[in-house]
């Protein structure tokens, strides 16, 4: 299928009102947190922590997960100052690429990210529908009539360095065990078309609960995935999974599917 008959087919599933959108740490590469930097990738991340852990020897390979679980152990109160700063939005102005994605239609919207986008989207656009954040990891908000929610399956982060998923310990967690935002995300997949955005979709435990439910992908919705570069591999088999890939970033699948946004 070319590139045109696919960017129509991803415009219609929004247009629908129907589809979910998921977005992975890609998505929110655009914005700055509250120390007025970039927010931080993994890789950045795992250079922080260990300045914070062990500050006068040199790096080595350790993972970001473990060495998440040493600072929350080792140096909570260090650790929980660098996610409120690092990892929560400031007040930099924002992409209008960012106002049309939470502008649009979603019956949903699921998030692998625990930074707080949308609260910093809220603060400097006017939305359609008030979005209501949810944490996987603690009691949900109160209802708000017509809200959209924002579902962080890894949490989102605050105060308290534990409600956000990182470490080697809290993952082994979550596989060990059913957990209801998956279970819930998946019976969505099989009845919404998916817009994944910022994301290859290697989330172990998405792919683990999806294996627990043993939905098969011909009774799902096809879905889309949205990414500059998808190795060939990993085309195949989202395809299996009837996800198909639309080459562009979050910006460029903006300005053309949801319309040229104007800061």
């Amino acid at each position: 299928m070319g590139t045109r008959d696919r960017l129509q087919e991803l415009a219609d599933a929004i247009g629908s009102r129907e589809a979910i959108l998921f977005t992975g740490a890609g998505f929110s590469a655009e914005a700055h947190c509250c120390a007025g930097m970039p927010l931080p990738d993994s890789a950045q991340m795992a250079r922080d922590l260990w300045a914070l852990l062990f500050p006068d020897e040199e790096p080595d390979d350790s993972t970001l997960a473990d060495l998440y679980d040493i600072a929350l152990v080792r140096a909570p109160d260090a650790l929980r100052e660098y996610v409120a700063t690092h990892l929560r939005i400031g007040n930099a102005p924002l992409p209008a690429s960012f106002r049309a994605w939470f502008s649009a239609p979603w019956h949903r919207i699921y998030t692998l990210n625990v930074d707080d986008l949308e609260a910093a989207v809220v603060r400097q656009f006017d939305l359609p529908r008030p979005l209501r954040t949810v944490s996987a990891l603690a009691d949900p908000p109160a209802p708000v009539e017509g809200a959209l929610d924002v579902v962080h399956l890894n949490g989102i982060a605050g105060d308290v360095a534990k409600q956000v998923t990182f470490s080697t310990m809290q993952y082994a967690s979550r596989l060990a065990r059913r957990d209801k935002a998956y279970e819930r995300l998946v019976a969505d997949l099989q009845s919404h078309s998916f817009v994944f955005v910022g994301t290859k979709l290697d989330e172990t435990v998405l792919w683990q609960h999806l294996e627990l439910e043993g939905s098969a992908p011909e009774d799902r919705k096809d879905s889309f995935i949205v990414t500059p570069a998808l190795s060939r591999a990993r085309q195949i088999l989202l395809e299996q999974h009837r996800i198909h890939w639309v080459k562009g970033t979050a910006a460029e699948i903006a300005d053309q599917i949801l319309g040229p946004q104007r800061d």
